[in-house]
């Protein structure tokens, strides 16, 4: 519904109550469920060369859902404060076998709704296999994960105080920090990263991409983002007494480990920050002109020469 807004000019619109905003209500079956997503396009999956799967996502039957309840049922799997019997069944089940180092082959992934009163925003899935979809008796069953939300794999998740994301948020989001908002936070991300390098070197796997990627990601991250931006607070004197020992610290630990940040093939913290404060120097002064990355794929065609011109060998 689109939010009336008064005109001020108008004085009969002044009083007039702001429609209530509207909200699409939860499925609460799995018939309401299926309609839910059957308005949404199904997710893909990019293939390489050289990349042939042993099986494909798939769209469940009315008794593969059967098949699905049953065995959750089964097996009791359920979230904190509910039980087994409250799940619905997302009908687009995706195949994981894929990822064989860390899945079997036959691995597929089914996704389920938790209906419990109060919990119907918790969404987990179940892993089953081929076979088990497939209704086989003898199939091959795969070890039950545990009932994890989608929140309890993004990056942040772990600096959060609650499951599902913080309790604050908006312009109440660092409402109690001390100093400048969200430097607490940027601080506890910054020795977080810090802290996976250093797990991660100690496991001796190096730029093993399936190990090396997610350290290094949060490490590039940390250091691109939020570390120039409490340099800049520094500079100014806008940290506390314990913010700007936490950075201390932070800075003296990540060049204790510079060697393991040179096997890593990681950045120093030192270069960033000697960088970020020049950019915010220049900009200070106006002078600052961030370089564009884009490049045309297509350079200009060289130009036609005039006809009315002699040029000169």
């Amino acid at each position: 519904m689109e939010r009336f807004i008064p005109d001020p000019l108008d004085r009969a619109t002044i009083d007039r109550p702001t429609p209530a905003p509207t909200s699409t209500p939860r499925p609460r079956t799995q018939a309401e469920l299926d309609a839910y997503i059957a308005r949404h396009p199904r997710p893909t999956r990019d293939t390489y060369d050289g990349m042939y799967p042993l099986h494909q996502d798939m769209e469940l039957t009315d008794e593969q859902v059967r098949l699905v309840l049953d065995y959750v049922r089964e097996v009791d799997f359920h979230l904190p404060g509910a039980g087994p019997e409250e799940f619905l069944v997302v009908r687009w089940a995706r195949y994981t076998g894929f990822q064989f180092l860390h899945e079997d082959l036959e691995a597929y992934a089914v996704g389920l709704w938790c209906t419990h009163p109060g919990m119907e925003d918790k969404h987990t899935f179940i892993r089953m296999s081929w076979g088990q979809l497939m209704g086989d008796p003898d199939a091959p069953r795969l070890p039950v994960n545990e009932p994890v939300l989608a929140s309890d794999m993004m990056t942040l998740a772990p600096l959060r105080d609650t499951r599902t994301g913080p309790s604050r948020t908006g312009v109440d989001a660092y409402a109690s920090d001390e100093g400048r908002p969200g430097v607490d936070f940027d601080l506890a991300v910054l020795e977080r990263a810090l802290q996976g390098v250093v797990d991660h070197h100690a496991t001796g796997t190096g730029q093993e991409l399936d190990h090396w990627w997610t350290p290094a990601v949060n490490w590039g991250v940390g250091l691109a983002g939020r570390y120039p931006r409490l340099k800049y607070f520094e500079s100014r004197g806008e940290l506390t007494p314990a913010q700007q020992a936490r950075l201390a610290a932070f800075e003296a630990e990540a060049e204790r480990i510079g060697a393991a940040l040179d096997q890593l093939g990681l950045a120093h913290p030192a270069p960033v920050a000697a960088r970020a404060l020049e950019q915010a120097a220049r900009a200070e002064r106006g002078a600052f002109r961030p370089r564009l990355r884009i490049r045309n794929p297509r350079p200009a065609a060289p130009r036609a020469q005039p006809q009315n011109e002699t040029w000169k060998s």
